[in-house]
């Protein structure tokens, strides 16, 4: 049983602050994470630093690192802390209305997680709220921080203790057209592709930029027709256009026969697009999310 009194006489604020800066390693994120400003989280630090006697987190380059003890104390208290916040939902009837909230590109919802989901639907009673689009890397972070996504699914990587980042899958890039396109066989040289105009996917997502930066060093000197932030709206256009595009495999077969497109074998080879699965470790302490985490990964 608990000591009641020595619980009493702790501020167990103090840990809240100090996980939220593990989680971050960063003072001023931390802050906007809690809503206070960055002096009363330095000051709070201060006092744990005082009654552990240890500073915790030290200086590293422009940012911080956590001493042995801060990394001994964040073990034992994700778990702890992930419980004491279930038993608070629980007492504020929130098992009633389970949620679960997924971002992912469009080329997810079309493969193999749309299964886990209805089985998150029919045998566990979540409500699935599913965004079908791409974030970058801070937004999703903030997301997962913030409790307001349960699973993301990105192609720029995070890098943050309290997370976990893995590959997800890789998805082959081909170059397709309409079937009735007058000019595109299925085989295409270099000077054949330089007269056509061709589709870009639009987006400042870090990851997009740098697949477009590596397929522009490979095939340079497009010229560009139509621009988009809507993979479906390209496939489309591509459809009903003389407009050729590089698009995931995946999609391509999905579709092809529906909007009648044409795959194009092009001199070179586009690198795959690697997406990474993303989610809060702490997670993993729910039989429900482990299972659904082991379904989606199953080859």
């Amino acid at each position: 049983m608990a000591n009641l009194y020595d619980l009493k006489k702790f501020d167990l604020n103090l840990l809240v602050i100090f996980e939220c800066i593990y989680q971050h390693l960063s003072i001023s994120k931390a802050a906007e994470t809690l809503y206070i400003t960055p002096s009363a989280i330095s000051q709070s630090l201060q006092r744990l630093r005082n009654q552990l006697n240890d500073p915790l987190f030290i200086r590293s380059g422009k940012g911080i690192t956590p001493t042995t003890v801060g990394v001994n104390l964040h073990h034992h208290l994700e778990q702890n802390l992930n419980q004491l916040e279930q038993t608070i939902n629980i007492m504020h009837g929130s098992e009633l209305k389970k949620n679960f909230t997924i971002y992912c590109p469009q080329i997810l919802t079309t493969n193999n997680l749309l299964k886990p989901m209805t089985l998150l639907m029919r045998e566990h009673n979540y409500e699935v709220e599913l965004h079908d689009m791409l974030l970058s890397a801070d937004s999703a972070e903030d997301l997962l921080a913030y409790r307001k996504a349960d699973l993301i699914f990105s192609i720029a990587p995070i890098n943050n203790r309290s997370m976990v980042c893995v590959p997800y899958a890789q998805y082959k890039m081909i170059l397709v057209c309409s079937q009735d396109h007058p000019r595109m066989n299925d085989v295409a040289t270099l000077d054949e592709l330089q007269e056509e105009k061709f589709t870009v996917f639009l987006s400042e997502e870090a990851g997009v930029k740098t697949y477009q930066s590596k397929a522009e060093q490979i095939h340079a000197d497009r010229t560009i027709g139509f621009r988009c932030d809507s993979i479906f709206s390209m496939l489309t256009m591509i459809s009903a256009s003389y407009l050729v595009g590089y698009v995931p495999e995946v999609l391509y077969e999905k579709y092809r026969d529906v909007l009648r497109l044409k795959k194009i074998d092009a001199p070179f080879t586009l690198p795959a697009m690697e997406v990474f699965m993303i989610y809060n470790r702490s997670a993993l302490n729910s039989s429900v999310f482990s299972t659904f985490i082991e379904q989606i990964t199953e080859k």
